[in-house]
């Protein structure tokens, strides 16, 4: 047949021609792409040991802390198989049934639970298949911490003072899971705190007179706050209202009476320097125990009389002038004589049975001047020795227990006849 129109015929074939090579072209990217495919391995029904080794799921395995089932490719013991003809799987809900099958109960026997371990929620905490931190922890312990506890991260990082570990490991004083002390710590106090605090620790072990606030059930935390603080030290409050909190009520300790400090205060006026500074630790500065009596810093007798050694004052002579009590004779040194026999001296020098400074005066606060006491205990009776200080321009009298009534005058010298 001879076409009538050749120029029409040849562009019918260029077409042709072009829609054969496109068909070629798809068909033979088509079996390149299978090939691939062929080459990756179309998941197979049993999908054990192929997740992390395929490309898709290698990143786990490069990772330093690895799930053990992932590890070993056991991807099913949490995942269940949906369909193997397009690899699709089903995670199994993350409850403590499933997590426990492996790792058992991780809070049995114990008296105090996570809630987020009861509940089940045991990837807030965790990566179910790797972690580059031990644990397989998701992130930083502390911050994920923090993510539920977030009125304790503003607490934080609003105060002055922080406890380290509040700010860098929160695992350091707790266990995630559970335990058998309170807040879930590790261990109880003292115990706990004296694993960093070590020198504390050894204050509190060999001191022979302890302090109750450290012994008692709340220990460490009766006064100090574990995670951040305004006050210095950690204090719960400013140091004096921290003491309060105790002292402001009658004690007994060790079967000895311990005033209340907060109504000896506020009935008596003339309070001693320490006290109107509000630093009880001036005088009592071993709060964690001591060697001495009433947790004192320093030598001071305890008793009503003492033969006189300076040291047995050096307490007193922190702020006072020792010079006070060493001179017989005086006309500066101090208020306290008759003409210029200095009557401190009279009173403390003296052996063996020198007066000490609790024999006259009240150490933290008294009503009279010069923190002179109404009265003040006398061996162990229940007897309180009455002073009965009076007070004049230039000197005074007492009328005390242990004599008749004495006066002095540095102006004009009183004549005592002593009996």
């Amino acid at each position: 047949m001879t076409a009538k129109n050749p120029g029409l015929v040849s562009s019918y074939a260029l077409v042709a021609g072009c829609l054969l090579l496109l068909t070629a072209a798809t068909l033979g990217a088509r079996g390149q792409s299978q090939e691939r495919g062929q080459d990756r391995g179309s998941p197979p029904r049993d999908f054990r040991g192929n997740c992390t080794a395929a490309e898709c799921h290698d990143q786990y395995g490069q990772k330093g802390v690895v799930h053990d089932p992932v590890a070993t490719g056991d991807c099913q013991e949490c995942h269940v198989l949906v369909s193997g003809e397009d690899h699709r799987f089903q995670a199994l809900p993350a409850t403590v049934e499933l997590c426990a099958s492996c790792h058992g109960d991780v809070t049995a026997d114990l008296k105090f639970a996570h809630g987020a371990v009861t509940g089940g929620a045991c990837l807030v905490c965790h990566d179910p298949h790797a972690s580059g931190r031990p644990g397989l922890m998701a992130g930083d312990p502390t911050g994920i911490c923090l993510r539920c506890h977030v009125t304790m991260k503003e607490w934080v990082g609003t105060r002055t003072y922080t406890h380290d570990p509040a700010v860098d490991d929160c695992l350091s004083c707790h266990d995630a899971h559970g335990g058998d002390n309170r807040m879930i710590l590790l261990q109880a106090p003292p115990a706990l705190c004296i694993e960093c605090h070590v020198e504390i620790g050894d204050v509190v072990a060999e001191a022979a007179v302890s302090h109750d606030a450290v012994s008692t059930e709340r220990s460490c935390v009766s006064c100090h706050e574990p995670h951040a603080s305004d006050t210095e030290h950690l204090l719960l409050r400013e140091p004096m209202d921290m003491c309060l909190t105790c002292h402001g009520q009658e004690l007994d300790s060790g079967g000895k009476k311990i005033g209340d400090i907060t109504l000896l205060l506020e009935r008596n006026s003339n309070h001693h320097g320490p006290i109107r500074e509000k630093n009880c630790t001036a005088c009592h500065v071993d709060v964690h125990g001591s060697k001495r009596f009433r947790l004192l810093g320093e030598e001071y007798p305890a008793g009503f009389y003492a033969p006189y050694e300076e040291r047995r004052y050096a307490l007193c002579f922190q702020c006072h002038e020792p010079d006070v009590v060493r001179d017989g004779r005086t006309d500066a040194l101090t208020d306290f004589r008759n003409g210029d026999r200095n009557l401190h001296f009279l009173h403390v020098n003296r052996q063996p049975k020198g007066r000490t400074c609790r024999a006259c005066h009240e150490t933290h606060a008294s009503r009279n001047p010069r923190h002179i006491a109404d009265a003040v205990p006398f061996g162990e009776s229940d007897w309180m020795i009455p002073i009965n200080y009076r007070k004049s321009d230039t000197g005074g009298s007492c009328l005390p227990g242990c004599h008749k009534q004495y006066g002095y005058d540095r102006i004009t010298p009183v004549v005592n006849i002593v009996k």
